[in-house]
């Protein structure tokens, strides 16, 4: 159940439900899209904003009037609707909160400061890549890590 506000005209005719476009400057009604409306799930939700939204509303119907109303139900349009991906996460928290620690596990954060020369060799030995973009700080470390331990491997 949502609260939503009714668009009403200066003549108390209902014309819809309010919803806005273009970055909340627009307003505008509709009786068929109530997914795109203003809504909210509580009382005390819709009431903060009432004040805000029937003034800019009076404005552009030229004294028309909002009024908070229970909404009908409606659905969400199948590109808005949580994929059985999203459905099965929420209802397993616990499953992926163990699995990112098991991974965090196996490949841990390390943390350090190099020296500053070092900072400046690794900047100087830092590549591109095919357009341009320079190799970040971690797949850096992580070639000359291992170039380090093949020369180690190799008895250097």
């Amino acid at each position: 159940m949502y609260y939503g506000y009714r668009c009403y005209t200066e003549e108390d005719k209902p014309l819809g439900w309010l919803y806005t476009f273009d970055s909340n400057t627009e307003y505008a009604w509709t009786d068929k899209r109530l997914y795109l409306c203003k809504r909210w799930k509580t009382e005390r939700g819709v009431k903060k904003h009432f004040d805000h939204y029937n003034k800019r509303w009076q404005l552009k119907s030229k004294g028309g009037y909002l009024k908070i109303e229970v909404m009908p139900e409606f659905s969400e349009p199948k590109h808005k609707a949580k994929s059985n991906q999203q459905r099965w996460n929420e209802a397993n928290r616990d499953v992926l909160y163990q699995a990112q620690e098991n991974y965090n596990q196996k490949r841990p954060i390390i943390s350090f400061r190099p020296k500053a020369e070092l900072l400046e060799w690794l900047d100087e030995e830092r590549e591109t890549d095919d357009n341009g973009e320079p190799e970040t700080d971690a797949s850096l470390l992580n070639r000359k890590l291992e170039k380090l331990k093949n020369l180690e491997q190799q008895g250097f």
